[in-house]
C-alpha cells in the first residue's frame, strides 16, 4: 500500500519541469495556479485555491493539502507569487501573483497560444492550395497579383507559383503589393509595388486573380470600401479576388495572443496601436458584395479563417 509519503514524492514527481515543461521554469499546474491568480481582481485564500484546483482536475482532488503547500512554497521561494495574512483570521493566508509571476505566465501563454496558432496557419496554407485549383480557377497566361502580408512564405499558396505565369518573362505578370504595414516583406519572383489602401499603383483591369490575405483585418474601418474598390478596379470582368480574413474564435485566446505578440508574430502582419479585426461570415459577405453586388461573393468557411471570393462581373 502506497504512504502518503511516497503519494506526495509521486505527486511531486509528476509534475516535475523535465516531465512536463522543459522550456519554462515552472510546471502545468503551477502555470495554472499563475493563470487563476492572474484573473483574479482580488487576493487568493489557499484552500480556496485547493478546493478550485480539486474540482477541476480529477486526478489531483484526492491529494492532500500537503502537497499544494508545497507548490505553493516553490512559486513563493521564486517570487512567482506572493502570501499576505488575513486581518483577524489567524493563520490563514492570501496568495497574490508577483509582477515575475505574470511575467512567466506570459512566456507559456505566447509560447502556447504561438504554437496553436502555427498549427492554424500550416492548416490554412494547405487549404488555399486546394482552393486555388477547386474554386480560384487560376491557369497559366494569367496575371496575378497578392496583397502581402509579413511573411512571404504564407503569402502566396504553392499551386500560384505552378499555374499562373509559368512562362519566362514570369516576373511581369505576378505583384507583390505592399500596404504600409508589411513595407519589408518582398516575394522572389513578384514585383514588389508600394501601395496603399486607397492607391494601388497598376492599371485598371490588369489582373485575372488577385489574392488578399488578412488585409481587410488590418486596415482601418474607414479604408473598408476604397481597398474594396481598389482591388475591383485592378481585376478584369470575369476575374476572382480572393479575401482570407479571421473570423470570430474563442475571445482569451485572440486577445491574449494579441496583446504578447503585438499582432500575430511572423505569420500575420502587425500595425502599430490597432488590432486585428475579426468578422462574422455574414459582416464579411455583406461588406464585400457592397462592393461586388450581391449574389457575387461564395464564403468558404476555414474554420478559424473564412475565405471570401469575389467575382467581378461589371
Amino acid at each position: 500500500m502506497q504512504t502518503e509519503e511516497s503519494s506526495d514524492t509521486k505527486f511531486e514527481e509528476d509534475f516535475s519541469e523535465d516531465k512536463f515543461s522543459p522550456v519554462f521554469s515552472v510546471n502545468w499546474i503551477e502555470l495554472e495556479i499563475l493563470k487563476i491568480l492572474s484573473k483574479s481582481f482580488d487576493p487568493v485564500y489557499k484552500g480556496e485555491l485547493i478546493t478550485y484546483l480539486r474540482s477541476k482536475y480529477k486526478s489531483i482532488e484526492e491529494k492532500p493539502e500537503s502537497s499544494f503547500y508545497a507548490i505553493f512554497d516553490k512559486l513563493e521561494k521564486t517570487e512567482f507569487l506572493k502570501t499576505s495574512p488575513i486581518p483577524g483570521k489567524g493563520y490563514k493566508t492570501f496568495l497574490e501573483i508577483t509582477p515575475n509571476g505574470q511575467e512567466e505566465l506570459n512566456k507559456a501563454l505566447y509560447w502556447a497560444i504561438s504554437s496553436i496558432f502555427e498549427g492554424m496557419t500550416e492548416e490554412l496554407m494547405e487549404r488555399l492550395n486546394q482552393i486555388c485549383i477547386t474554386n480560384m480557377g487560376c491557369l497559366n497566361e494569367m496575371e496575378f497579383g497578392i496583397v502581402s502580408p509579413n511573411n512571404p512564405e504564407f503569402l502566396v499558396p504553392r499551386m500560384c507559383n505552378i499555374c499562373v505565369s509559368v512562362r519566362d518573362d514570369d516576373l511581369p505578370h505576378r505583384f507583390n503589393i505592399l500596404m504600409p504595414y508589411s513595407e519589408d516583406t518582398y516575394v522572389p519572383l513578384y514585383q514588389n509595388i508600394k501601395a496603399t489602401p486607397s492607391s494601388i499603383p497598376l492599371k485598371e483591369e490588369l489582373l485575372d486573380r488577385m489574392m488578399s490575405i488578412l488585409t481587410l483585418g488590418i486596415v482601418d474601418e474607414k479604408e473598408y470600401i476604397t481597398f474594396l474598390n481598389e482591388a475591383k478596379r485592378l481585376v478584369k470582368i470575369g476575374g476572382k479576388i480572393a479575401f482570407v480574413e479571421i473570423i470570430v474564435f474563442e475571445s482569451y485566446l485572440f486577445d491574449a495572443l494579441q496583446k504578447l505578440t503585438n499582432g500575430f508574430d511572423s505569420f500575420i502582419p502587425k500595425k502599430a496601436q490597432k488590432g486585428i479585426v475579426q468578422f462574422t461570415h455574414e459582416k464579411l459577405k455583406s461588406l464585400i458584395e457592397s462592393v461586388f453586388g450581391e449574389g457575387n461573393v461564395q464564403l468558404i468557411d476555414l474554420r478559424e479563417f473564412v475565405l471570401a471570393i469575389a467575382t467581378k462581373k461589371e
